[in-house]
Parts: C-alpha cells; structure tokens; sequence
C-alpha cells in the first residue's frame, strides 16, 4: 500500500500545522561543504568544533567500540583523518536528529532501533556490492523519523503502535485511519527539511510501498527500489539480532525483496554474519 493512499492536500495541510524540527545550521553547513569536490577539512573542522557540546559527543561516538579506532582520537580532525569525513558527518547528523526530540524512555528505544537498521542496511549494502554503505546508513538512520514527529504530535500515536504488530491491517493504514496521515510522509517532509537527496526522500516516503519490491511503476528510483528492499531485509537482521519475531511485511515480502538484491534465504545467513558482528559493537557501546 502506498503511502500516499491518503489525500494528499489533506496530508500536506497537517504537515503545515505539525512542528517539523529544522535541520541545526551545523548540519546544513556540513552538508554543502561535504557536497563539494573537495571538501575542506578545516572548514568541518571548525564547524564541529565551534560546538563544544557537539564535538565533545561526536569524540566519544568515533572512539567507542563500534568504529574500531587502534588509537583514540582526541579532536574533531584527527577522527575525520581516520574515519573519513563522510562517517563523521554521519555521526553528527545522527546525534543532531536524537537531539531533534525531547527525551522520552519509548524513543530512547527507537532512537537504539533506528542505529541497529542503519547499521544493518550499511552492512548489506556493502556485502551485496548494491550501493556506498553511507547512502544506505542515511535512508536507514531517516527510514522511520516520522515516527517520533507523530509520536509527539499525537497523544494517542502510542496507542498505535502498540496495535501494530497486532493488527491484521498495515501500520501505515492504522495511522491513515486515525490521523489522515502517516509516518512515512512525515519521515519524508523532515528528510527534505534536512536537506537529503530527493531521490532519498521519495524512498522515505514510499518505504512501505510493494510495489518496488515487485519491479512495479513507482515513484522510487531504482537507487530508491534497492533501498526498499535492504530495508526490509535490515529489519529482519535486527530483529532477529533482538529475538523478536519477525514482522508481516518480512513473512509476506521478503523473499521479493532478496530476489530483488540479487539474493535469496540460502544466504541469510552468511549476510547476518556480517551484520550481527557490527550490531553487538553497537550493543556493547550503547549498555
């Protein structure tokens, strides 16, 4: 079902009147300067760095367990020389969207699930040779970030997603039903915000679309259909990462989406190999 299934001037209206948190002038300077041929180092230098707080949690994310450095970095540009600029932008960008929202113990769990898919869609990306593994980290990080705009905005959202996994009905037509709008058009709306590829936020969007996991007409690139479906087989790797049972979409559509990764059930567990090493380093730094 895609989302757009509901009106779309009405959905466009509630965006209007819903607080779409704005991308941190940090993020938006990092980002143009990062889309330049050569990005200046000390250009990013200095923008992380002017944010003592920023810099300080950037430090402690690029020497923790997860990325693995042999020696700890102590500035912003040493950890840029060891892990690349893009992967610290990445990290800034993640630390900006959770510090987007107010602290709440349900999106503390959300925020942990949300780096478990990014890292996890990174990963088969890069195993399957599909795409840059820094693409595929942004769409998982951005995947479900509608989620705790409705969770915010709505004070019975939560009742919703206790529904979900029971329901025999898709999360998307629960939350069309009850709030004319769902979050996967939030998501996409606060993606565009954040300045990421259109192309991006059209997967965002459509993410709980079948059609591309069929090679159906959509309005989803082809970079987009691949991500629709690392995604699907992201949430498998987590959850059964976390020993929870697997989703609907996963029973229903995840034979379609390997087949369209150029894969199938008989390598499951070779890519999971893969994915679960990086998802116990991110277990292990997060408590």
């Amino acid at each position: 079902m895609s989302s757009m299934a509901v009106p779309q001037v009405a959905a466009e209206q509630l965006l209007v009147n819903m607080r779409i948190p704005p991308c941190p002038r940090v993020v938006t300077a990092l980002i143009n300067e990062s889309h330049e041929e050569f990005p200046d180092f000390d250009k990013l230098d200095k923008l992380i760095s002017g944010d003592v707080g920023l810099a300080s949690a950037v430090l402690k994310t690029a020497n923790s367990p997860y990325y693995g450095l042999s020696r700890k970095a102590s500035a912003v540009k040493q950890a840029m020389t060891i892990l690349g600029s893009r992967t610290v932008i990445q990290i800034v960008t993640m630390l900006a969207l959770r510090n987007a929202f107010p602290a709440n113990n349900m999106l503390e769990r959300f925020w942990d699930r949300s780096t478990y898919h990014a890292i996890a869609c990174a990963r088969i990306a890069r195993y399957l040779s599909l795409m840059q593994a820094d693409i595929a980290f942004t769409f998982g990080l951005f995947n479900d970030c509608g989620i705790p705009i409705m969770f915010t905005w709505f004070e019975n959202y939560k009742d919703v997603l206790a529904q979900a996994n029971k329901a025999v009905k898709p999360f998307i037509a629960l939350e069309n039903d009850m709030f004319g709008t769902n979050h996967a058009i939030v998501g996409a709306a606060l993606a565009q915000e954040w300045h990421l590829p259109e192309n991006i936020c059209v997967a965002i969007r459509e993410h709980h679309s079948v059609d591309p996991l069929y090679g159906l007409k959509s309005d989803v690139d082809p970079q987009g259909k691949l991500l629709r479906c690392i995604s699907i087989v992201a949430d498998y790797m987590v959850n059964r990462f976390l020993d929870v049972e697997q989703e609907t979409e996963w029973k229903l559509h995840g034979p379609a989406a390997l087949h369209q990764l150029g894969t199938s059930e008989a390598d499951l567990d070779f890519i999971y190999s893969y994915v679960c090493d990086e998802l116990r380093e991110a277990q292990s730094y997060r408590g």
